[in-house]
C-alpha cells in the first residue's frame, strides 16, 4: 500500500511563506535547501523546505526563473486548500487577526455538526483554514 510522503508546494518567496507556516499555522521548520531541478526541462535554481504539523509534512518550493502563477480560488478545479486543527477556534481568530497581516476571506463559521472554523490565505493567496473539532 502506497504511503502518504508529503504535500509539495510552490511558492513566489520562501521566505514569507515560511514565515507564515512557522509563526501563523504553528509548523516545525528544518532546513531550507538549495540546488538545481531539472524535473521540467531546462535546469532552474531552487530553494526548498519542509515544515512538519504531527507527522504531516509540507515542502515549500522556490523557483527561479519562476514560472507562471495560477489563479488559486478555491472555487477553481484543482485548487488545494490545507487545513489545520486548532484547539480554541475563537482565539487563533484572534491571533490572526491581531497580526493584521495575513488576509482572513471568512468569519468563524460552523461546519456541520462536528467543525467549526475560518479560512485565511497563505502569501501567494492559497487558502488555509483552521478548525476546531466540536466532539
Amino acid at each position: 500500500m502506497a504511503r502518504l510522503s508529503h504535500l509539495g508546494i510552490t511558492v513566489s518567496n520562501l521566505d514569507k511563506s515560511l514565515a507564515f507556516y512557522r509563526d501563523v499555522a504553528g509548523m516545525n521548520e528544518g532546513a531550507i535547501v538549495e540546488g538545481e531541478n531539472r524535473q521540467s526541462g531546462a535546469p532552474v535554481r531552487m530553494r526548498m523546505i519542509h515544515l512538519a504539523a504531527g507527522s504531516f509534512l509540507l515542502q515549500l518550493i522556490e523557483y527561479n526563473p519562476p514560472g507562471i502563477t495560477l489563479q488559486l480560488q478555491q472555487s477553481n478545479v484543482g485548487c488545494p486548500h490545507i487545513s489545520f486543527y486548532v484547539p480554541d477556534i475563537e482565539a487563533k481568530y484572534a491571533e490572526v487577526k491581531a497580526r493584521g497581516d495575513v488576509r482572513i476571506t471568512t468569519p468563524i463559521n460552523q461546519m456541520g455538526s462536528a467543525l467549526r472554523g475560518f479560512y485565511t490565505e497563505d502569501p501567494d493567496g492559497l487558502p488555509v483554514e483552521f478548525v476546531q473539532s466540536m466532539k
